[in-house]
């Protein structure tokens, strides 16, 4: 989906439903006609929603509105509008909203509270219960229309999320290649930067979040039943990346177990690893550009080949760089096997 798509399509739907509603609310017998815009309301709450968040969350609404209109009219009928009664009131609603079952809708309690305070006057239950039965109608037709004009899929933060992870894999590789060439002149890696950095963790972490969401808004999506299947390759190429991401955050750590260098044998394989990660990370920028980078993956492959093979040509005194190198080897290329079997790269899948 565009940019443009995604403004467009939730305000023509947001219009639709908050004028469905209002319309339709209008035809209910008096007094409750005279309160449509609840129904407005109601509607516009839950319409740019997934399908089943905004089921679920327009029963939270219902259960909030009439925790506060209740409370409002109890107060009314107990005693006058005062600052003590609007406070005592406001107090109350938030308590008794406080159920884990009204989520983040609990904020109607009070707010419906004080719309039955402000405007229901000394005898507020035909607004209060207007109130109770149009916002509920709202709801109703914004979880229709939600349903039948192109429900929302979570697919435009997927995609940014998995963009974003994509733009910072390579700069990862590229980074653990640096601290690889210093190893191989015999520079210890400092404790303060070893490891997975912070940025990547991040990226990783809103990536699983949008993979979460965008597979509760198919639940129920009958967008999900029509070919070609919204939504389902961005959810594919989502978890390819995603454990791409897993990958290189092993590979840190595998560069944080390597020592400096021993010897000329160690210092050629920290070379190695660190060729073998620019070039990956040239492959994953490819990822963002299909068919543009046809001659990269096999560039890769040679280069985790090579290194394989110095792997197994490491003297024993060289400690445990045959089995870090050997994992960092087969690691990438794990991880290029994914980005391919997901069909984010074109070419043959990588060997060896």
């Amino acid at each position: 989906m565009t940019r443009l798509q995604d403004i467009v399509v939730p305000a023509i739907k947001a219009g639709v439903a908050t004028g469905l509603a209002y319309f339709l609310g209008s035809l209910l017998p008096l007094p409750l006609g005279d309160y449509s815009y609840y129904a407005a309301l109601g509607a516009f709450t839950v319409v740019g929603l997934f399908v089943v968040q905004s089921a679920t969350e327009s029963l939270q609404v219902l259960g909030s509105v009439a925790i506060g209109v209740s409370v409002a009219v109890a107060v009314q009928a107990a005693s006058w509008s005062s600052a003590w009664s609007v406070g005592l009131t406001v107090l109350v609603c938030i308590l008794l909203s406080a159920l884990p079952l009204l989520g983040r809708q609990r904020t109607w309690a009070p707010v419906a509270a004080l719309f039955v305070l402000a405007a229901g006057g000394p005898q507020p239950e035909p607004m209060a219960l207007a109130y109770v039965v149009q916002v509920p109608l709202g709801a109703g037709v914004g979880i229709l229309v939600n349903i039948l004009l192109l429900a929302p899929l979570g697919l435009h933060e997927l995609d940014r999320a998995t963009n974003h992870v994509l733009t910072i894999l390579p700069e990862e590789m590229r980074r653990e290649a640096g601290r690889l060439v210093a190893a191989s002149e015999g520079e210890a890696l400092l404790p303060s930067s070893t490891g997975p950095s912070p940025a990547l963790a991040e990226s990783r972490g809103r990536l699983r979040l949008a993979v979460e969401q965008a597979r509760r808004a198919r639940r129920g999506n009958l967008r999900t039943r029509l070919p070609p299947h919204p939504g389902a390759r961005s959810l594919a190429r989502a978890g390819a990346v995603s454990r791409c991401a897993a990958a290189l955050e092993a590979v840190s750590v595998v560069v944080a177990e390597s020592a400096a260098a021993r010897g000329q044998s160690g210092a050629r394989l920290r070379r190695q690893a660190a060729a073998v990660l620019e070039q990956a990370a040239e492959t994953f920028e490819g990822a963002l550009r299909p068919g543009q980078h046809h001659d990269s993956m096999d560039r890769s492959v040679r280069e985790i080949d090579h290194l394989l093979e110095q792997v197994r040509s490491t003297p024993g005194d060289a400690g445990l760089d045959h089995v870090l190198f050997g994992a960092l080897a087969v690691t990438i290329r794990e991880c290029l096997m994914v980005l391919q079997q997901s069909d984010l790269l074109g070419g043959e899948r990588p060997g060896g």
